[in-house]
């Protein structure tokens, strides 16, 4: 099912200013991106400076030995197809996923990557920045849109028992202190991403919680209700960024272009292909590149 907010019944008025910063939805009509800033889907912007910044290490002799006898599997969570390679043709012992992840982080300052959620208004963001989730704050929300009037039945006991349920402070897999973006847009979008539900109803925890309290339909009634869908644009530091997570995406980026030298289709920038990420601090206003409102998202709830 697609969600249309111009469209719903239940769409609310958006809170005036920074009309100036609305980017537009397609990412080759905007601002070039500046070369310190890594644009995982613009392939177009890295293919070539990544062959050069690995160029000592993935030579063309490499490249000709990967391309006369290709491993079966060329995957990004385990590079040791890369690595065997390397060895066998330079005499080199190296993790290629390390070293690219290394080299990502000294040639770029930021990482772009978006952040999806729905709000009426645009200053809590550009004057505050996108935070992690603070549990507190969010359950204070969720008891303005729901514990009201005309859901009588909605009790504080009630509330407490859904707070409990839903769990978001466990440590072991609550969203409690973190920030999500996606790498490439779209997949917050379309059918194919599957995580359009962020655009549509915004905070997930709210959202969840409010099933709990009043019914799935009337918690998607409420909260589409609230202003529009919004994707702010950041350029995330890669200070900001966890080790590992770059490194997830230094095996995709390997996985895509040793795939693309044998013109087979590579999963890391295929349709429905996962490029989540998530931060445990705040993101600074100034990393806001900008926002727009989706016009037609994939809702998958």
């Amino acid at each position: 099912m697609y969600y249309q907010w111009a469209n719903c019944c239940y769409a609310g008025e958006m809170k005036s200013g920074y009309k100036d910063r609305e980017l537009s939805e397609t990412i080759a009509y905007r601002p070039p991106v500046p070369d310190d800033v890594f644009c995982y889907p613009d392939v177009a912007s890295w293919r070539g400076r990544i062959w050069t910044l690995l160029g000592d290490i993935l030579t063309e002799a490499v490249k000709d030995k990967f391309k006369r006898d290709p491993p079966k599997y060329v995957v990004c969570d385990d590079l040791t197809w890369l690595n065997e390679i390397v060895f066998a043709v330079e005499g080199i012992d190296i993790e290629m996923k390390s070293l690219t992840t290394e080299r990502l982080a000294q040639e770029y300052r930021a990482f772009r990557a978006g952040h999806a959620t729905r709000t009426n208004d645009l200053a809590q963001f550009y004057e505050g920045g996108l935070q992690c989730l603070r549990a507190d704050e969010a359950e204070e929300r969720a008891r303005t849109l729901f514990v009201m009037s005309h859901f009588p039945w909605v009790t504080d006991e009630k509330f407490e028992a859904a707070v409990a349920d839903v769990n978001a402070r466990n440590t072991s897999g609550g969203r409690e202190g973190s920030l999500y973006f996606c790498a490439d847009e779209c997949a917050l979008i379309t059918r194919l991403g599957g995580s359009g539900h962020y655009l549509v109803y915004g905070s997930e925890y709210i959202y969840c919680l409010g099933i709990r309290l009043v019914g799935t339909f009337e918690a998607k009634k409420v909260l589409k209700s609230v202003g529009r869908p919004t994707m702010f644009v950041c350029d995330i530091p890669i200070k900001s960024m966890r080790e590992n997570t770059l490194g997830e995406f230094a095996g995709l980026i390997l996985e895509f272009l040793f795939c693309e030298l044998i013109g087979e289709q590579s999963y890391a920038l295929g349709p429905g292909a996962g490029s989540a990420l998530s931060l445990t601090v705040d993101l600074s206003p100034e990393n806001i590149v900008g926002h727009y409102h989706p016009a037609r998202i994939h809702d998958p709830l």
